[in-house]
């Protein structure tokens, strides 16, 4: 049942497959979650484990051999049902995206100034004088300097961190209420990246916008999330408030992960990392999927597939013995 007063988006039984000349090939299987309103929820995991195809779907901008079923409910409406006409509606108004690199999602022939007011001339009423004064207001809001002069710079012609917050002064033109930031500090050295995580819980503070925020690092995700949903192979394999998966992870996955970060006592130490790799979605194993890299793997973790896990409330975990590690 949607709660319309609580949840802003609410996922559940999401399978995203692609057709190609080799067969149909499932890439996220199985993702139930749920973000509350005026909430940041954190999307972690190793490259390839169908973070981005999960929140593309989202934005209903997956290629066209994808097939994506189960339901995508925003604000008591499945996206999966609505007509393009309507989707496009809500992209860059009730949604919108960060991309991970603005070099490359930014318009290199398009003056800045002139992206930030495109969103607005298709979204809004304003006339081009009104326009020209709101894109100013973003461009301050964002903690750009001299924003008059910025307005008609191209994209080349910024820093990174600029360009990164051109992106967010997009996305936040209409005040969505839904922000997909898709590994938006990757990019950036760590000073601006602060500064980046920053502006992103000031604008969840103040503008009161939901954020799904994707990272392969839990470091950034444990600075700006309330609650994490770690992906692996396609399944969501844990799910928790982020100060409870960080003191109590219940998933061998999380524990790696966690085990990797870099740590003051780390320094000149060889760092941790879990060895092997995540499977291609062309991979088919009969048991977890994580078996084949699990410390903690038993017989029966090869043989079968395992369910979630309610620890608690809140915490979920899709491990046979989450708990329960000798």
């Amino acid at each position: 049942m949607f709660d319309k007063d609580k949840e802003l988006l609410k996922i559940e039984k999401l399978q995203i497959s692609f057709k190609t000349a080799a067969g149909t090939f499932a890439a996220v299987k199985d993702v139930s979650f749920k973000l509350n309103r005026h909430h940041i929820m954190g999307l972690v995991g190793e490259s390839g484990c169908g973070k981005s195809v999960t929140t593309l779907s989202i934005m209903k901008l997956l290629p066209s051999n994808a097939i994506c079923t189960g339901t995508i409910d925003f604000m008591g409406s499945d996206i999966n049902r609505m007509e393009e006409d309507v989707i496009r509606e809500l992209r860059g108004d009730d949604i919108s995206m960060i991309f991970q690199e603005p070099l490359t999602s930014l318009n290199p022939l398009w003056k800045v100034g002139r992206q930030i007011d495109e969103n607005l001339k298709m979204h809004t009423q304003m006339d081009r004088k009104e326009r020209y004064r709101e894109v100013l207001n973003i461009m301050n809001d964002v903690g750009l300097p001299d924003v008059a002069h910025l307005y008609h710079k191209y994209p080349h012609e910024l820093s990174g961190g600029m360009r990164q917050r051109i992106g967010i002064a997009i996305a936040i033109a209409c005040k969505p209420k839904l922000i997909i930031a898709d590994e938006p500090t990757t990019a950036l050295d760590v000073t601006i990246q602060a500064q980046i995580l920053e502006l992103l819980k000031a604008i969840n503070r103040t503008k009161g916008s939901s954020i799904i925020f994707i990272s392969h690092d839990l470091g950034v995700i444990r600075e700006i999330c309330s609650d994490v949903c770690v992906m692996y192979a396609g399944y969501i394999v844990e799910k928790a408030p982020v100060e409870r998966l960080f003191e109590s992870p219940k998933h061998p996955y999380t524990m790696g992960l966690i085990k990797s970060i870099p740590t003051t006592t780390s320094k000149g130490k060889r760092l941790f990392d879990i060895p092997g790799k995540v499977p291609s979605i062309t991979d088919t194993l009969p048991g977890c999927p994580f078996e084949p890299r699990c410390s903690f793997k038993r017989d029966r973790c090869a043989q079968e597939f395992p369910k979630s896990k309610i620890i608690e409330e809140g915490h979920e975990s899709r491990c046979f013995f989450a708990g329960d590690f000798k």
